[in-house]
């Protein structure tokens, strides 16, 4: 027997949709998002959407950066295909 869940739906406040869309120039479906994760004012989406730079780790930081920088323009210089890898929450790093 499978393990049976249940789809849950967010039905965001649209009144906020709208306002978050046009005040910070979103498509609806971006500012259902925002609003379905509590962002749910304007002032609330452009604080989070515009990302203060003293809250972004240095990439340097990263192990070996140095040699990726490298690899990346020797791959550039020689018209070499660059794929790259990440998990689905990479984006995240700055919270």
């Amino acid at each position: 027997m499978g393990i049976k869940k249940k789809w849950q739906f967010h039905n965001p406040d649209e009144a906020a949709v709208a306002s978050i869309a046009t005040a910070v120039g979103l498509s609806t479906l971006a500012a259902k998002i925002l609003v379905s994760r509590g962002y749910d004012t304007p002032e609330k989406a452009e604080q989070f959407l515009k990302v203060d730079d003293s809250v972004i780790h240095d990439p340097y930081l990263l192990h070996d950066m140095e040699g990726a920088i490298a690899r990346i323009k020797c791959a550039i210089e020689e018209q070499q295909h660059i794929v790259v890898y990440g998990d689905y929450d990479a984006g995240a790093t700055r919270f």
